[in-house]
C-alpha cells in the first residue's frame, strides 16, 4: 500500500478510514488534485501536526466524510468533514478536554475547537480564503438532543449551562 502524507506523522488513510463506510459499501476516496485533498493537507500542517509535535500521538476518528457517509452517521449536512475541513480527534494520554484547550491556548488558526461529549475534539479550520473564526464550543446531549455551549467546559458542567 502506497500511504500518501499530508503532513510529517499524518497520512490520507487516517482521514478516510471508516467502519460505517465498509459497513454500508461507501467508497471513501480523495484525489490528491482535489480540493478535499488541499483542505485536508492545511488541516493537517497548520493545525493537527503542531498538536502532534506537543501533544504526542493522534488518533483520527473521523475524518474526510463524502455526503454519502456523513448522512449514514447522522452528521450535520453542513458538516466541514465533506470538505475535508475538519477532524474529530483523541490524543493519546490526554484529556479531551485538556486536549481542546491546548488548542485554543496555542492561537492555531483554527475556526472551531468542540469539546464533543466529553469524550472527542473537533478540530476544524476554516474554508480557503475566510478568516478562522476561533470558536471553542462544548457539545453535550440533553433530552436526547445535541447542545453547544459557548467555551470549554466538563460535560456535566456544560449540562448546567443548557436552558430547560
Amino acid at each position: 500500500m502506497n500511504r500518501i502524507l499530508l503532513s510529517r506523522n499524518f497520512f490520507l488513510d487516517e482521514f478516510t478510514r471508516s467502519e460505517t463506510a465498509a459497513r454500508f459499501g461507501l467508497d471513501v476516496n480523495v484525489e490528491q488534485d482535489s480540493d478535499t485533498f488541499r483542505n485536508l493537507k492545511t488541516l493537517c500542517e497548520q493545525v493537527l501536526q503542531p498538536a502532534r509535535d506537543a501533544l504526542g500521538p493522534i488518533f483520527i476518528s473521523s475524518g474526510y466524510r463524502p455526503r454519502l457517509l456523513n448522512r449514514a452517521i447522522g452528521g450535520s449536512p453542513n458538516s466541514y468533514h465533506i470538505s475535508g475541513l475538519a477532524a474529530d480527534i483523541a490524543v493519546s494520554g490526554t484529556s479531551s478536554l485538556s486536549a481542546a484547550r491546548w488548542f485554543v491556548h496555542m492561537g492555531l488558526p483554527f475556526d472551531q475547537i468542540i469539546h464533543e461529549f466529553g469524550r472527542w475534539v473537533h478540530v476544524g479550520i476554516a474554508r480557503p480564503g475566510e478568516i478562522p473564526r476561533r470558536q471553542a464550543l462544548t457539545s453535550v446531549r440533553k433530552d436526547g438532543e445535541t447542545h453547544y455551549v459557548v467555551g470549554l467546559h466538563m460535560p456535566q458542567d456544560a449540562l448546567k449551562m443548557v436552558k430547560a
